[in-house]
């Protein structure tokens, strides 16, 4: 992953972003030798480990590879963040090999503190951290902590070369999120989501 923040000034800055992975070797049986390979994707609400799209068991994956692109930029107290991602999954390591298989998915989100905090920059990490209240909340009134809306909207598309025998239907997933946070201090956070989602499968590629 590389990243660099390229604008920076007290009240505004943009950070761009860009990654790329290899899988050298699928995982392999050592009973039945084969090599197999399966992507799959939970909803945004993760409150149990279940996934509603999965590309099962890709049979004879020689490898894989995954690109994405990322974007981020503050602006007093608006934040907004997105990436996108690219999967590449070769599927030759079969007597008859097949053709490869690509996913894509992403997400964009936007945030805003009420009460006028930003949001500052890691350079370590290379992102974004999370709001620090200007007035933690007190028992006594003189502070509220930091009060935050935001929206999110996320898509994950598991399903190539349908309508051909040897494509997958993973199932296409796309999850709206509305939210408001509360930062009650540097160490305490309440959030308040709604989510609406819509999965859609069928039963085979074809």
């Amino acid at each position: 992953r590389g990243a660099v923040q390229v604008v920076s000034g007290n009240d505004y800055s943009v950070h761009i972003g860009g990654d790329a992975q290899w899988l050298i070797r699928a995982p392999r049986n050592t009973v039945t030798g084969a090599q197999t390979l399966t992507l799959s994707d939970r909803p945004e609400l993760r409150l149990d480990p279940t996934t509603l799209i999965s590309t099962g068991a890709l049979a004879g994956v020689s490898g894989a590879q995954v690109y994405s692109v990322e974007a981020a930029a503050t602006w007093g107290p608006l934040y907004l963040q997105g990436e996108y991602f690219w999967f590449n999954v070769d599927r030759r390591n079969l007597v008859v090999p097949l053709s490869s298989v690509k996913f894509e998915g992403g997400y964009a989100q936007a945030a805003f503190a009420l009460t006028g905090e930003t949001r500052k920059y890691n350079p370590a990490t290379a992102s974004y951290g999370y709001l620090v209240p200007k007035d933690p909340f007190s028992l006594n009134g003189s502070g509220w902590g930091a009060w935050e809306i935001a929206g999110r909207v996320s898509m994950m598309d598991l399903n190539d070369q349908l309508g051909l025998a040897n494509g997958v239907a993973g199932g296409r997933q796309l999850v709206y999120t509305v939210a408001l946070n509360w930062y009650v201090n540097r160490n305490v956070r309440f959030m308040l989501d709604y989510l609406h989602g819509d999965v859609a499968r069928q039963l085979t590629p074809t």
